[in-house]
């Protein structure tokens, strides 16, 4: 089947989009970003195209900015925008020929939408990134003190990605976010992370090593889920043991200015609790030739998580090692500069926009290549990403509490369920 125009949306998350947009397009595929809103951190151009789409991503931005403190006016801008996506999906649906779904997202969100996409022959690719997959009881971003709460986000998110799998979707996942899949998943890793920069942001800065102290960026969209505290703490932890560090922490700058900060560094610390060695800000690092710590559960499961797939060059630890690798990159300028050089080699070959487009084509045109394949029945994986394994160990144990096994949404994986069942009962 030859692709002659893809929908690339509705969701932005750290370039993907765009990367893709610009990958398909390298390829000659007429692609096109279609975005329900603006981005917070000004990644993509905003709304553009018929003024249809303006009206649906103004709604759609307006709904996620009003607070809850303004139920009233949320809810209406919420229900024009869902009114809006309908005569989205139509438009779309006369203009494209195959869809990449982005963020577990599509048009209506609605299983009556992929059916519709399916008889009209439409192939789809359902691209999952984090949050949207990942069981709420072990992600840091989902309040966890409610346990009726907890267990409906669980119930939301297992329905997503179900529907998505229903309605004949490929999907690509991650082996650590794919708890609740029942079909066989496209390895994320397989596939990779497609981050194109600005044009002005693509060459990167000469890193001026050795020199005395080490400049260090950590750029955290939400403290409490990053670590940051933790961070901060292993940073001093290392200065005071004569290291020089200079560390820049970030908040709520526009994505053009965090680039530049990492430009001006020579280290990225990312986050303390990842359950992937390289997300979106690793990524950039990357692009910009400057290398990234980052501290995560999943560090010990990667290698069987990988399936083959390269592994993405960053320092990727466990949370208790992050202090300590943190100063082995500060007093060994050499592992740091081959370190930087490897990561930036490694997404500008290798996750090449056009080369991650490729693979997605394959997928598009109903490829499944055996080794981009994993079963969900093998995913192991229990301390989530967000939180310390102790607060994630007590999340699971309060919601067991509350709806016993059943609210794990874990029924067909009974393997997995008995596991966080014992989990829960360890010591925190």
């Amino acid at each position: 089947m030859a692709l002659r125009r893809v929908f690339v949306g509705p969701t932005e998350a750290a370039g993907i989009v765009q990367g893709l947009v610009g990958g398909f397009r390298t390829l000659g595929i007429d692609a096109e970003p279609v975005l329900e809103s603006e981005h917070p951190f000004g990644y993509g151009s905003g709304a553009r195209g018929p003024r249809l789409l303006r009206a649906w991503s103004r709604s759609g931005t307006r709904a996620r900015r009003l607070p809850w403190q303004r139920p009233l006016a949320k809810g209406l801008a919420a229900l024009v925008h869902l009114a809006l996506a309908w005569p989205v999906l139509a438009w779309a649906l006369a203009r494209f020929d195959a869809f990449v779904f982005t963020c577990g997202r599509s048009i209506t969100n609605t299983a009556l939408e992929l059916w519709l996409l399916r008889r009209l022959s439409r192939p789809v690719v359902v691209l999952f990134v984090g949050s949207d997959a990942r069981p709420p009881y072990i992600n840091g971003a989902v309040p966890g003190d409610d346990a009726a709460r907890l267990a409906r986000a669980t119930r939301r998110t297992q329905r997503r990605v179900q529907r998505f799998e229903r309605g004949g979707a490929c999907c690509i996942n991650a082996p650590a976010t794919a708890h609740f899949h029942r079909a066989a998943v496209v390895n994320w890793f397989a596939v990779g992370f497609p981050r194109d920069l600005p044009p002005t942001d693509c060459r990167p800065p000469p890193l001026q090593l050795p020199q005395q102290t080490l400049r260090v960026v950590h750029s955290p969209s939400n403290p409490g889920v990053k670590g940051s505290a933790r961070i901060e703490a292993a940073v001093a932890a290392v200065r005071a043991r004569g290291v020089p560090i200079d560390l820049i922490t970030l908040g709520g700058l526009d994505n053009r200015a965090v680039l530049a900060a990492i430009g001006g560094a020579d280290l990225v610390l990312d986050q303390l609790y990842s359950d992937t060695p390289m997300a979106g800000l690793a990524t950039e690092a990357a692009q910009l030739g400057r290398a990234t710590l980052v501290g995560g559960y999943f560090a010990a499961g990667m290698p069987e998580a990988l399936l083959g797939a390269p592994l993405p060059p960053s320092c990727f630890v466990l949370p208790e090692r992050f202090e300590q690798a943190l100063e082995a990159l500060a007093r060994d300028r050499g592992a740091l500069h081959t370190l930087a050089a490897d990561a930036r080699r490694f997404v500008v070959e290798e996750w090449a926009c056009e080369r991650v487009a490729a693979r997605i084509v394959r997928l598009l045109q109903g490829e499944r290549p055996a080794s981009w394949l994993f079963d969900p029945l093998g995913v192991h994986y229990l301390e989530g990403c967000g939180l310390d394994a102790g607060a994630a160990r007590e999340r699971v144990r309060r919601l067991l509490a509350y709806g016993g096994r059943a609210a794990l949404a874990l029924a067909d994986k009974p393997q997995l369920e008995a596991a966080f069942v014992a989990w829960a009962q360890e010591p925190s």
